[in-house]
Parts: C-alpha cells; structure tokens; sequence
C-alpha cells in the first residue's frame, strides 16, 4: 500500500512543479512583449523639445575655488569648471525607454550624455568634498557637499560626511533637512541614504 500512496505524492509534486513553471513562463512571456511593446512605440516617439528640462544650474552657488594649495582638490576644482560648461541632468531612475517615450528617441544620445556628466559631477562633488573635510577645512566641505545634495546626489557617501559635518559642527537640526532631502530622491539608494541618517541621528 506503501508504493501508491508515494507514487501518489509523486505525481502531486511532478504537477504542481509543472504548473509553477508554466506560469512563470507566461509571466515572462508577458514581461518581454510589454517590454517591446513600449520599446517599439519609443523608437516612435517623436522628437520633443527640451530646451526647458530642470538642467543643473549654477548660477548663484559658490563654492571654494583656488583657496588652498593641494593637488587632488585642484584636479576636483578643474573637473567641476569644466562640467560647468556642459548640459547636466539628473536622469537617476529613468530607462532609456521611458526617455524615448517621453522626449523622442532622437534626443536619447544627448540626454545620456546629460545624465553622464551629472553622474561625474556628482562623484567629483564627493570626493572634493570628502577631501576637504579630511583636510579639515570644515565649512568649505559643508559648501560643497550642500551643493550635491541640493541637485539630488543619491551618492550615501555625500549625505554620510555632510550629516557627520552638522554633528561635529553643532547643527544636530539640520540632519531633518537631510533626510527631507533624500526622501525626495527617485533612488534605489533613497531607503539606505534614510536609513543611514536615521541611525546617525539616534545614535548622536
């Protein structure tokens, strides 16, 4: 009686297996043709123009060029002054079908290129600001660093040195500004950035 009831048990299993599999095969399937689908009337869109996209602006903002002799802060200082020049756009999170669909696929070269200059002032701006602060020039760090954060850095480094910079400088209050900031970010980084800060600022 032993041998039906497993060969039994067998068969429940050999089915269920092959109905989790052929439902997880018409889940892709269905994944790839909506992909396509949205990809082919992408490569569709027409051009739009985007002459008044929210491009980095820095129009007003100071930061602390030429005011202390090092080599790596000089190489940071040139790179920024360069990207200065350049259209830079925060495109983190945005597929480059969702581009085409929104912009026109004519415009996908020189958005990336947009959203590639940001991803380098981004790292620049951290690792000047991250060399400032270990040269101990405190206020200039906090300069730059407010400055990457204000154009949507999701860099956790960026928030971790500026959150840091407020506690040794006495402005506890400013880490709620922080975490306002990054719970604004379109991130896969948003939930670690928030978490960090909020370990930080119960641990103070």
């Amino acid at each position: 009686m032993k041998v039906p009831v497993l060969f039994g048990w067998i068969m429940i299993f050999v089915v269920v297996v092959s109905y989790k599999r052929r439902k997880a095969d018409r889940t892709r399937e269905n994944k790839e043709r909506d992909f396509w689908e949205r990809e082919n009337a992408a490569n569709a869109t027409r051009k739009q123009d985007i002459s008044n996209l929210n491009y980095v602006d820095f129009t007003g903002v100071s930061l602390p060029f030429a005011r202390f002799s090092d080599d790596f802060l000089h190489q940071c200082e040139e790179q920024i002054l360069k990207l200065k020049d350049e259209k830079i756009l925060n495109l983190t999170g945005i597929t480059n079908t969702d581009l085409k669909l929104k912009y026109g696929a004519a415009n996908l070269t020189f958005l990336t290129q947009c959203d590639q200059n940001f991803t380098l002032l981004a790292r620049t701006l951290n690792s000047w600001g991250q060399r400032l602060k270990e040269l101990s020039h405190t206020e200039e760090a906090i300069q730059v660093l407010t400055f990457a954060v204000s154009i949507e850095s999701d860099i956790k480094n960026t928030y971790q040195l500026l959150a840091e910079l407020f506690l040794q400088t006495g402005q506890q209050e400013k880490l709620k500004d922080l975490k306002s900031s990054a719970s604004n970010l379109n991130s896969l980084m948003k939930e670690p950035i928030l978490a960090m800060l909020d370990k930080m600022e119960n641990s103070d």
